[in-house]
């Protein structure tokens, strides 16, 4: 039998929607495995995702935490692999690209498979 309790950060309980799009929870699930794995503190990741928060606030002032709240997220998660030198810039610009492009040339319904350029 599942409890009603309200989950951490949402207003939802947890037999409901947490993560809206499919994205969301697997950003959400790769920053919790690297945090755990070493790479960086759950604190230092609150602490970069917090400022990422604020700089959107100042420039839109709204979060309806969705996909701009996870966009912040996966700012946040950027910007902690270049301070601790995970990757870089470039790296992470060559990823996005190749990202885009194998899902703008993929099949609707086939896996998407990237070919990543090394910098």
């Amino acid at each position: 039998m599942k409890s009603n309790y309200n989950l951490p950060f949402t207003n939802k309980t947890e037999d409901q929607i947490v993560f809206q799009n499919p994205w969301h929870s697997q950003l959400f699930a790769i920053t919790v495995q690297m945090s755990e794995k070493g790479n960086f503190s759950w604190k230092e990741f609150v602490e970069v995702f917090g400022e990422s928060l604020k700089k959107h606030r100042s420039l839109s002032k709204n979060l309806d935490g969705s996909n701009d709240y996870f966009s912040c997220w996966l700012n946040a998660l950027e910007e902690i692999l270049i301070i601790k030198k995970i990757s870089n810039k470039d790296t992470l610009v060559l990823l996005k690209e190749d990202w885009t492009q194998a899902y703008l040339s993929t099949p609707h319904g086939k896996p998407v498979n990237i070919k990543y350029r090394s910098v």
